[in-house]
């Protein structure tokens, strides 16, 4: 990182083995906020994914979540339901077909046991052997096991167990620990869809901050998208009928932030995961959503100086040029805080990361370099 930046990152590089589409990836540098570029379908989600879970040390929710918002399983109540028996969970591994004992490796400085995520398939219970059996009933307990379970491994800071199959996953077995509340993260960990962000999502970032020294920041952060200056943002209604208003300039009456564009939307949702998740992660897929490309530079200053301010570890990913311009201009003029973009490419057996550091960044930005 430049020396300016003085705060040390969780993820000062990555190294990804096993995990979905992506047999090996390193990437050696990761800034404050990182950039990711790409063809599509080259893996660049993936990496985002990678890094999320990592940072979420493996929790249920987690993997759940990105599973959930592939479509690979359905959500009930407060859980999760395995539409598959329990296959969903090979997946996860390169390949699509582990054999028992593969395992993904994500995490930076891959020889450091003590920061390496490692996920591991033990198998499913129908393949299992009559020794495997009574091994796994020393570790899960006396619990019956449906023949087309899928028992998942994490080792990381604290060692437990996942368990796929029907009806696992939203009614966990009595006998098994299985209490993965109790895990507690290191770092709070965001992360925001390609799609807007609803307003329910953004009146949950508000309101942990409003009406302390943060809150003039949210309101300058919108100001990058908007034509007339915005002076004020507030929250009204109850429940459901809660919306997001914004009082502007020259006029008398607020309007709704939905008024403003869905630039303004897109802006005020980063401003404000950055502003909630101080000391940890935002993760951004497909950062350029709704932002013109005109404002795409000013939204990069934003989004450093901000993660800079709150010491949050962005990354991001783009397949949209006018980004990519935007953040290497914005990353070139910051002395203080460390922007990386990082192309992603697919090889033969392998991924590989090719980084432009601030620098390199500034050439990019003012030759209009294509580095996608």
């Amino acid at each position: 990182m430049s020396s300016s930046d003085s705060s040390p990152l969780h993820l000062p590089n990555l190294s990804i083995e096993g995990f979905r589409g992506i047999k090996s990836l390193w990437l050696p540098k990761l800034g404050r906020a990182t950039l990711l570029t790409g063809r599509n379908g080259v893996g660049k989600t993936t990496v985002l994914e990678a890094a999320r879970i990592w940072a979420a040390r493996g929790t249920e929710e987690t993997i759940g979540g990105f599973l959930l918002d592939r479509e690979e399983i359905i959500s009930k109540g407060d859980g999760f339901i395995d539409q598959n028996d329990g296959e969903f969970v090979k997946t996860l591994f390169w390949g699509r077909n582990p054999n028992a004992s593969d395992k993904i490796v994500i995490g930076p400085n891959i020889s450091d046991d003590a920061q390496v995520l490692k996920l591991v398939y033990v198998n499913s219970y129908s393949k299992t052997s009559t020794a495997d059996r009574m091994k796994m009933k020393k570790i899960f307990g006396n619990f019956p096991f449906p023949q087309c379970v899928h028992i998942l491994r994490i080792f990381g800071k604290a060692e437990k167990s996942m368990i796929f199959g029907p009806g696992i996953l939203d009614r966990p077995p009595p006998d098994l620990d299985y209490d993965f509340e109790s895990e507690v993260e290191d770092v709070q960990v965001t992360w925001l869809d390609p799609g807007l962000s609803g307003t329910r999502t953004i009146v949950g970032f508000w309101t942990k901050f409003a009406l302390t020294p943060t809150e003039s920041r949210a309101v300058d952060a919108l100001n990058v998208v908007t034509k007339e200056r915005i002076e004020r943002i507030a929250v009204v209604g109850d429940g459901d009928g809660q919306k997001i208003i914004v009082k502007a300039e020259h006029t008398d009456a607020p309007v709704p932030l939905r008024n403003l564009g869905d630039g303004a939307t897109r802006v005020l949702a980063v401003a404000t995961a950055i502003s909630c998740c101080r000391g940890g992660f935002l993760f951004i897929d497909e950062a350029e959503i709704g932002i013109h490309y005109t404002a795409q530079a000013s939204f990069w200053r934003m989004v450093l100086q901000a993660a800079y301010d709150n010491d949050v570890q962005v990354i991001a990913t783009t397949h949209s040029f006018d980004c990519v311009k935007g953040f290497a201009e914005a990353a070139g003029e910051n002395k203080t805080v460390d922007g990386i973009l990082v192309r992603i490419e697919e090889g033969n057996d392998s991924h590989k990361a090719i980084t432009f550091d601030e620098s390199e960044l500034e050439v990019v930005a003012s030759h209009g370099i294509e580095v996608r």
